[in-house]
Parts: structure tokens; C-alpha cells; sequence
């Protein structure tokens, strides 16, 4: 195998093999372009005796220590040749010589063949975080729902400040769902520890929402209301989420989701609100 940093010559190839990754597509052809032009990330690609990619990976540096591998593929009559491993070899060395402490990926625990693939490499589960994800427009009963009708939370979540920076931190490090994901947020698909300079950010941007003590970090993108991350305790956490789901609707959002800890009553408060759960787990591979 010939493993070489991806450029713009590229793209034509590796879209034409990840164009239908999945059934409903993928996100590969469209980013794929600016990924190769990012400074915090390499693009590698595995190459035929043309030179012809028939593999691709991504790392990007989250934070000066930690490194997120993902949109690992390989061209369909490639599969089976070990490339995949030999992939995240390159993209972990790679993260390393760059200073980075820690290598991160997700993997949702329906997909088999990745989940049997990465138990052969040094990266290891350390943590389960839950995708809780549901469209606004739908009206229709759920089993787990409130039977379709709406009522709003008694509770209100009204935007922090970046002086909340250290207590967010420090309630996020200490309660049981930032423990259970240790200490990570989310960021789109990918997870890095939550600083205090995350936390300014977020209230800079608006992202920051205080609720009833808890707190959460949730961004309007896309016409998707996306909660990065939701401190709450077993007593309130239906109401908090439910209060979540209040803003999103208030914004007018037509999908809400969620980043979830792997605590059952956060996953049930999540169900409560009409949600699909889905759990993934989070592999680290200590550099």
C-alpha cells in the first residue's frame, strides 16, 4: 500500500467512491475540498499503481492535545485488504509528530463491520454517548413520547455569560453526566474536553443556556437545533431537556437534537421528549 497526503487533484477520485456510502449518501463529496485545504487536519489517501486513491482519512487537531480520526472509506472492490487499520496508523502517527496526546473517533454501535475493525487496533471504548435526534413538524404519538401533545417545561432556559466559564467547567467535570462522557463535548460528530474557553465561545455566540442551575451548550444551524452538551440531574432532567426542546421550537427549528450521556434517566428524559436514542461509542488511543 502507498499511503500520500491527499491534494486538490484528488477530489474527483475520492468522490466518486464515497458518493454512496451509506443510503442516503454521504458528506464526503461535499467536504472533502475543504478538508484538504485545512490547516488543523490531514487528508490521507491509499493509492493504486496509477496513483489513483482507492482510501481516504481525516484527522483533525480538536485542541492542541487531541486529535478526531473519521470519514475512514474504502473503494467497495478494495474492502478486506487491511487498509482501514493501515489508514488509522497513518493518521495517529501523523497526530502525534504534531504534539497531540490522544487519537478519538466514534463509532455507532449498529455499524458491525467498524466495530469488529477497530477492535483489532489500539484504540479502546472508554465511553458511550447517545445521538437523541427528532423532527419538530412530526405531530405523530411516540410510544415513548407525551401520546403527540406538547406542553412546555416549567422551567426556562435563558442564555449564560462568559463569566459562568468556570462554574460550567466545574459542573460539567464533577456531575454525573460529564463524568460518564469524561469531560468531553461535542463538536458536529467529533468530541474534545470542554475548556473554559469553549464556554466563553459559546456565550459569545449565544450557546450558552442556563437552566435551573444546569446548564447546556446548543447552537441554531441548518434549521437543526443541536444540543452539544446537557449538565442535569436524575430529578430534573426531563423538564431541562423538555425546556431544550421549548427553545428550539421557539426558534422556530424543524429537527432538535442531542448529545446524551450514557445515563439511563437522561437517555429516558430524551425518549420523553419524542426522541430516537441511539447509542455510539467513543474509542481513544493514547498517543
Amino acid at each position: 500500500m502507498n499511503f500520500r497526503q491527499a491534494t486538490d487533484r484528488d477530489v474527483d477520485s475520492i468522490a466518486a467512491f464515497t458518493t454512496g456510502t451509506f443510503e442516503w449518501g454521504d458528506y464526503v463529496p461535499d467536504s472533502i475540498g475543504d478538508w484538504i485545504d485545512s490547516p488543523d487536519s490531514i487528508v490521507m489517501v491509499a493509492t493504486d499503481t496509477t496513483d489513483t486513491p482507492y482510501a481516504m482519512g481525516r484527522c483533525a487537531l480538536l485542541t492542541p492535545q487531541e486529535a478526531w480520526l473519521h470519514a475512514a472509506r474504502v473503494h467497495p472492490d478494495r474492502r478486506g485488504e487491511g487498509t482501514a487499520g493501515d489508514m488509522a496508523v497513518v493518521l495517529t502517527d501523523w497526530a502525534r509528530d504534531q504534539g497531540a496526546l490522544v487519537a478519538r473517533l466514534l463509532i455507532e454501535d449498529q455499524n458491525d463491520p467498524s466495530v469488529r475493525h477497530i477492535d483489532k487496533t489500539a484504540f479502546r471504548r472508554t465511553t458511550t454517548v447517545h445521538r437523541a435526534h427528532r423532527t419538530l413538524a412530526a405531530r405523530q404519538p411516540r410510544l415513548n413520547g407525551n401520546g403527540g401533545h406538547r406542553r412546555r417545561s416549567p422551567l426556562v432556559a435563558a442564555e449564560g455569560t462568559g463569566t459562568d466559564a468556570e462554574l460550567v467547567v466545574a459542573s460539567w467535570t464533577s456531575g454525573e453526566p460529564g463524568r460518564k462522557l469524561r469531560g468531553l463535548l461535542a463538536r458536529n460528530w467529533s468530541f474534545h474536553r470542554l475548556r473554559s474557553v469553549d464556554v466563553q465561545q459559546a456565550a459569545t455566540r449565544g450557546m450558552l443556556w442556563e437552566v435551573a442551575g444546569s446548564w447546556a451548550i446548543a447552537r441554531h444551524e441548518d434549521e437543526t437545533f443541536e444540543v452539544l452538551m446537557v449538565d442535569a440531574s436524575e430529578t430534573d432532567a426531563e423538564d431541562i431537556v423538555r425546556a431544550l426542546v421549548d427553545v428550539a421550537y421557539d426558534r422556530k427549528a424543524e429537527r432538535f437534537s442531542m448529545w446524551v450521556a450514557d445515563c439511563p434517566w437522561l437517555a429516558d428524559a430524551a425518549r420523553a421528549s419524542g426522541c430516537d436514542v441511539v447509542p455510539n461509542g467513543i474509542y481513544a488511543q493514547p498517543l
